[in-house]
């Protein structure tokens, strides 16, 4: 008896063994019609770019995924030996499945076995993209064909529809996530709080939606609330997947990246006030003290040469030799024109003024080559007056008050007759 007891004992011990040996994720992948002998398996990077967390083996038909520890839950990508994407698929809990492609294009010939969440994932995007691209033709033919607002909007709901109804009963699913943030408008209905987004570019897409377009016509004074709001909701210490503030981080690099250099310049003081509220006081990821610094130093800089401000005196040596001071010139309006020899545009600015003064007698350009970026001068010229690039154009009243900063020099003549 206990002889037999021992062999069912050792018999169990085994099978726990065989089991343990096994890894937790198996992801196989086959597409019809692709030869590649490995895929790669790619994640979003914050920076928009990729990289690579695991490389297939061959068995078969099929290419597979094979890891002792689960991915991070996100939305990764399935790409070919040279790197270049395949499709997207999203991890949940579940990391144990097939999925064959019999058409690339073809989004409903995608099929899954082994995990509800990941063929869920594929049928909403077959679905949303279809639909999505159903309302574009709509939107094109609305001026001729007054009734497609109707239908759009017949389809929207039913979509929205369609997409509540996919929401799984697991609070927790990671597809649960991925539907608020494909179907919902306002970022007040988005949950910011779960840091697998960062895991993908659901986040990013709707930053890039919102601040892009949907606010972008807007004052500064209206975005910098806008952002205040957003940060706001993204204090989750009382949530477990959003107590490490990554994508408070997140969302703030990326608003310092896209309001570094903004599109329109009355939008620096949206930098500013970025500086002063976030980066000059709190712990964020990748912001050293030097970095810190940096920052704040620059804003400072902004502060003094603002549209309004008066411009700060500037003395250099001209073409000539002669040594020019900005706060000896009398004019209606003065030019700042901060150029390179080498630089192509910079000529053909150069045209443009020179046609410019002959217009007119009411313009005095000064004209201050900054290519010896060594000499103290140029050094301080720069870093007074932010300059990135070249050509760099200020227009300046009279009273050397700032009017106009970063222009085209095709615009000049237009920014003095707005006055």
């Amino acid at each position: 008896m206990n002889h037999i007891i021992n062999r069912i004992f050792i018999m169990i011990i085994l099978t726990f063994a065989s089991f343990a040996s096994f890894s937790q994720v198996r992801i196989k992948v086959k597409v019809e019609n692709h030869q590649d002998s490995i895929y790669y398996l790619l994640k979003y990077k914050s920076d928009r770019s990729h990289s690579i967390i695991d490389t297939s083996s061959i068995s078969t038909d099929y290419r597979i995924f094979d890891n002792k520890d689960n991915y991070e839950e996100g939305i990764y990508i399935v790409a070919d030996s040279r790197q270049n994407p395949l499709f997207e698929v999203l991890l949940g809990k579940d990391q144990t499945f097939s999925i064959h492609v019999e058409e690339l294009m073809d989004l409903k010939s995608y099929k899954v076995k082994g995990c509800k969440e990941t063929a869920t994932y594929f049928d909403i995007y077959y679905k949303t993209t279809y639909n999505n691209l159903y309302i574009k033709a709509l939107e094109s033919e609305i001026e001729y064909y007054p009734d497609n607002k109707r239908k759009i909007d017949s389809i929207k709901n039913k979509l929205i529809e369609y997409q509540e109804s996919m929401l799984s009963k697991k609070e927790d699913s990671f597809i649960n996530t991925y539907i608020k943030f494909i179907e919902k408008n306002s970022f007040a209905d988005l949950p910011l709080c779960d840091n697998r987004i960062l895991n993908s570019r659901l986040l990013k897409n709707r930053l890039d939606e919102y601040f892009n377009h949907c606010i972008s016509s807007q004052t500064p004074e209206f975005i910098c609330q806008r952002i205040d709001e957003l940060i706001e909701r993204t204090n989750c210490s009382s949530q477990a997947r959003g107590s490490s503030h990554e994508v408070r981080d997140y969302i703030l690099w990326y608003l310092y990246s896209k309001y570094f250099t903004p599109e329109k310049i009355e939008n620096e003081s949206v930098y500013i006030h970025l500086v002063d509220n976030y980066f000059s006081k709190l712990e964020i990821n990748n912001l050293t003290e030097n970095i810190r610094n940096r920052i704040i130093e620059r804003a400072n800089i902004l502060r003094k040469i603002t549209i309004g401000q008066s411009a700060p005196n500037i003395s250099y040596t001209d073409e000539g030799g002669d040594t020019i001071s900005l706060q000896d010139i009398e004019s209606d309006y003065i030019v700042l024109f901060f150029y390179k020899p080498e630089c192509q545009k910079c000529i053909r600015d150069k045209r443009i003024l020179e046609t410019l003064m002959k217009d007119r007698n009411d313009i005095i350009i000064l004209q201050i080559d900054i290519s010896d970026e060594n000499s103290d001068i140029n050094h301080d010229i720069i870093y007074q007056y932010d300059i990135m690039t070249t050509p760099t154009i200020y227009l300046l009243d009279t009273n050397k008050m700032i009017v106009a900063k970063h222009i085209k020099a095709e615009d000049i003549k237009f920014q003095i007759n707005k006055r």
